[in-house]
């Protein structure tokens, strides 16, 4: 894919738009936190800005996971969206390299100017120009599809005890086995020689609806996904039989929300 994603430093904001479509400032830590996030299935995506704050949904090239984020307008020190329909094509390789610039705290600000299509991001004294990606370029998810009805039980579990289950089946297989049984939610994972199994009693969970529910995913996505958890919060989860399973947090002290799909291994009977 041929993309234009130069980018520019400069210690002024002398060429920052006065009009800009889009323009928001928000911290280093809850911007951080976001791409973060995003770049465990993607390296690029489309920010949708929206009168309450930014959308993203975006899948990975081989159609396995999915991402969906929601950032509301509160999570930022200041938003305005001039233009509520905007679709900005962000590599985010180039936006996390000088977001990682900034110190713990430190504002980071944000203009888009429509009529360039470039993003300005200005951190402390220096700013930066980033050419944006053509967002009918990028890979985009299909209309997301209403998987309630294969949803047939949920659990929130501390993130951290997540991580740990993830991690234990890392280490023995590559496939992770993950339902209901006994009223507990269960995680196992089967190598060669080694296995691991790891319960999570309903009383351990903050929440838990029991329901018949087995599947098997891989634990490259698994993992991938593991890396964006936070073990200081809870994660909730949602699965079935053969189905996908759903793992949503949320971010910026509860004004944004992540949420992973992951489809099955299907078996053969």
């Amino acid at each position: 894919m041929t993309q234009n994603t130069a980018t520019r430093a400069s210690s002024t904001d002398s060429q920052t738009p006065t009009d800009p479509a889009f323009s928001a400032v928000v911290s280093a830590d809850t911007l951080g936190t976001t791409l973060d996030a995003l770049s465990v299935l993607v390296d690029e995506c489309v920010v949708r800005t929206e009168d309450d704050g930014i959308a993203v949904d975006a899948m990975d090239p081989a159609t396995v996971g999915m991402v969906s984020l929601s950032l509301d307008a509160d999570a930022f020190e200041a938003y305005d969206a001039a233009d509520t329909d905007l679709r900005l094509g962000i590599a985010l390789d180039r936006l996390r390299d000088v977001v990682g610039i900034a110190d713990s705290g430190q504002a980071v600000r944000l203009a888009f100017d429509a009529e360039t299509r470039m993003l300005h991001v200005r951190v402390g004294e220096l700013a930066y120009t980033l050419a944006l990606v053509d967002p009918d370029a990028i890979r985009s998810p299909p209309d997301r599809v209403d998987l309630a009805d294969q949803y047939t039980a949920s659990a929130t579990l501390p993130g951290a005890g997540f991580a740990r289950a993830v991690d234990a089946a890392e280490m023995v297989a590559d496939y992770l086995a993950l339902g209901v049984e006994d009223d507990a939610l269960y995680v196992r994972a089967e190598g060669d020689t080694d296995s691991i199994e790891v319960e999570f009693p309903s009383e351990d969970c903050a929440a838990f609806d029991a329901g018949p529910a087995h599947s098997l995913f891989s634990l490259d996505y698994l993992a991938s996904v593991n890396r964006a958890v936070p073990t200081d919060r809870p994660v909730r989860l949602r699965f079935g039989e053969e189905a996908p399973v759903e793992a949503a947090f949320d971010i910026a002290d509860g004004d944004g929300t992540v949420t992973f799909v992951v489809s099955p291994r299907m078996t053969v009977n």
